[in-house]
């Protein structure tokens, strides 16, 4: 072959390869973002994916179809989890339940009044913290983009009030499918339930489990107040829910395009969180009018079992294998106020 006809298929080569990333750059990507809370509007988690969806397609110029699955279309949170990390699913919004099977470390949040307030919450989750637990999700194909407001969970049951710790004795409690999580109910005297969300309202119309706990929006939204009498005020434990992307889907991306998606979703989670701190005050009263007894909590009993006998079990967890470690980043979290 001659050096014209090598250096014609060379241009030739070059002028396909420029096309098609042409086309590329001008084909529109899909981001299908899911999540699995309710489907109503005024919710903050909705209010937010919402945003998220209209800021990112303005600011990218239409470059992105951000196409919003809610109430678990695409799955459990786990199986959200799982398809973002398989590349299935660009973006997921996920609470922190199931993310201690893919980073341990993640197990923290779960553990019980690891938080005095939001206030701490935020200042924990942006700080360090946060940051050093974000970066663990690379390692596992997820890349963490930003934390917004679960809220802090509240016990409700169709027996009693829950006012001290002696009266959780012999009640049977749902939970997320979290180690941590269980091991604190069984802790604190109940019957720990490990059940899908979804199942939760007919096993409690059923008398399946006694109670749950989640947050007053989610009470609200998924309508335990119909099947349930008492609402106590413990809020035992916080749980971030958390912006992922795709590590397979971020890196088919510019810089720019990963930019502009990162500020997105920083701006979508602080929507979240001030629309949360209305939105659960609202509920407080919603939920009363609906029928709710609703009633305040000793902690003290709680906080005692939980630090002496909940938290030495998982610092080694924490710590990735290193007990010191783990508890040295508990501490951390505790005192970052």
């Amino acid at each position: 072959m001659s050096k014209v006809s090598k250096y014609l298929i060379f241009v030739l080569c070059g002028a396909i390869l420029v096309a098609s990333q042409a086309f590329a750059a001008d084909k529109t990507m899909v981001i299908k973002f899911a999540h699995n809370g309710n489907t109503i509007m005024e919710d903050p988690q909705n209010v937010a994916c919402y945003a998220f969806e209209k800021m990112l397609e303005e600011k990218s110029n239409g470059a992105f179809d951000v196409q919003i699955y809610p109430a678990a279309q695409l799955g459990d949170a786990r199986t959200i989890v799982e398809g973002v990390q398989m590349g299935a699913i660009e973006m997921g919004d996920v609470e922190n339940g199931p993310m201690g099977r893919f980073v341990p470390v993640a197990s923290i949040w779960d553990l019980p009044f690891l938080f005095l307030d939001l206030d701490h919450a935020h200042k924990v989750l942006d700080g360090p913290v946060g940051q050093q637990i974000q970066q663990k999700y690379l390692s596992v194909g997820i890349r963490h983009l930003a934390y917004n407001d679960g809220g802090f969970r509240y016990f409700t049951n169709s027996k009693r009030p829950i006012k001290t710790i002696d009266d959780m004795k012999g009640l049977k409690i749902r939970v997320m499918e979290s180690e941590i999580m269980i091991d604190t109910i069984n802790a604190f005297g109940a019957s720990a339930i490990p059940m899908a969300f979804g199942e939760v309202y007919t096993a409690l119309q059923q008398g399946v489990v006694d109670g749950q706990e989640n947050p007053l929006n989610l009470i609200y939204s998924q309508k335990f107040y119909e099947v349930q009498k008492y609402l106590s005020l413990s809020g035992h434990f916080y749980y971030p829910r958390q912006y992922i992307v795709s590590e397979m889907f971020w890196q088919r991306l510019t810089p720019e395009q990963q930019q502009i998606i990162a500020e997105c979703a920083k701006a979508a989670c602080e929507i979240q969180r001030e629309e949360f701190a209305k939105y659960e005050t609202r509920m407080l009263g919603v939920l009363k009018d609906l029928g709710m007894e609703i009633n305040e909590v000793e902690k003290d009993g709680f906080v005692k079992v939980s630090v002496e006998k909940v938290y030495p079990k998982f610092y080694k967890v924490i710590g990735e294998g290193d007990e010191a470690r783990g508890k040295a980043l508990v501490e951390q979290a505790q005192s970052a106020k």
